[in-house]
């Protein structure tokens, strides 16, 4: 055998071999392929039935495609406007097996037309595609279709525009009502009188038995703060107390009335102001520091302790 023919047979047995290898390899990959791969197929339900003018259709979608893909949400109809089925919202969840993804689709899809009889309609075709890296699927849904009912019967006819008659009122007896209503109005009279009468807008027949009180209102009386208003109002003062105690109180005798009246004692340091002033202004002729509105709220608080 000559060289050249030698080279050329050890060139033929290395094409065969490079042959054998790459169909070997390509049926490894095809059988490989075939083990692993899911034919991906798409189960859809929706409720038939039960839909009028603004009904909302949720269709549910059960995909079965290989692991690792996943749905491609522009491949969704975007949600749309003027139609007759519109989509309103779409979620979706997935649970993966050893051999296969599971993609779990809800679709809301809104009803915007109804007829004047009970009709068929569709929803819309799905092109759903799925991504994984640099592969892609294609799964077409069919579209499921909803009973559509009208909003109006089938047949209108004098029947049917007939008004019901109308309902009879319910009996509501009006006396127990009446009495409760009285009640609570006559309660509100006399608590509006006993607050104009506690502020002294009004004078009751019992204020005759109240001496600070009567001083307090002949004192509110009084328009102008004088000396001689002044010297009336400590006067007025001093006649309520005299009757309060049933005798006539002085700075030296007031710890008597105190002792006896505790009601009077958050009023000690006032009243023992009071009397040094009433002595010095009647007995020494000084003038006279306590002003009308000092000596009115003295009286105001006085008459808090007959009415308490």
């Amino acid at each position: 055998m000559t060289m050249g023919s030698h080279a050329m047979y050890r060139q033929k047995q290395k094409h065969k071999f490079l042959l054998v290898c790459s169909l070997l390899w390509l049926a490894g990959m095809q059988v490989s392929v075939a083990a692993s791969a899911i034919q991906p197929r798409a189960e859809s339900y929706t409720r038939e039935t039960d839909y009028t003018l603004g009904s909302i259709a949720r269709q549910h979608i059960s995909v079965h495609v290989p692991p690792g893909f996943e749905l491609d949400a522009s491949s969704l109809p975007a949600p749309a406007q003027n139609e007759a089925i519109e989509l309103r919202e779409a979620h979706w969840t997935h649970t993966d097996s050893k051999n296969e993804r599971l993609i779990q689709l809800v679709i809301a899809w809104q009803i915007f037309v109804a007829g004047d009889t009970v009709k068929t309609l569709p929803l819309k075709n799905l092109h759903l595609q799925f991504k994984r890296e640099q592969q892609r699927l294609t799964l077409d849904v069919p579209a499921d279709k909803v009973i559509v009912s009208s909003l109006l019967p089938a047949r209108i006819d004098a029947e049917h525009v007939k008004l019901y008659a109308d309902a009879p009122l319910p009996q509501w007896p009006l006396n127990r009502q009446l009495w409760q209503l009285a009640g609570w109005l006559s309660v509100l009279a006399a608590g509006l009188v006993y607050f104009a009468w506690y502020l002294g807008w009004i004078q009751l027949p019992q204020e005759k038995r109240m001496p600070f009180r009567q001083a307090w209102r002949a004192i509110r009386s009084f328009r102008h703060d004088h000396d001689q208003a002044r010297r009336q109002a400590m006067r007025l003062i001093s006649r309520a107390l005299d009757q309060f105690a049933g005798y006539t109180v002085t700075a030296e005798n007031l710890p008597r009335l105190l002792a006896s009246h505790p009601a009077l004692t958050p009023y000690r340091d006032l009243l023992l102001d009071f009397y040094r002033q009433l002595e010095q202004t009647f007995f020494a002729g000084q003038p006279l520091s306590l002003s009308l509105h000092d000596l009115q709220q003295l009286a105001k608080r006085l008459s808090q302790v007959e009415v308490s």
